[in-house]
C-alpha cells in the first residue's frame, strides 16, 4: 500500500514539476516572440522612411 502511495505522490511531483517549467517557458516564449515582432515592424518602419 505505501509502494503505490509513493509512485503516486512521485507521479504528482514530476508532473508539478513539469507544468511549472512549461509555464516559465511559455511566458519567456510570448514575450520573445513579442519583442521580435516589436523589433520588425521597427525595422520595417526605418527602411520606409529612410
Amino acid at each position: 500500500m505505501f509502494q503505490l502511495i509513493a509512485c503516486n505522490l512521485a507521479c504528482l511531483a514530476i508532473a508539478g514539476l513539469y507544468y511549472a517549467w512549461r509555464d516559465v517557458y511559455v511566458q519567456r516564449r510570448k514575450r520573445a516572440r513579442l519583442h521580435d515582432r516589436v523589433a520588425y515592424m521597427l525595422w520595417v518602419a526605418a527602411n520606409r522612411a529612410a
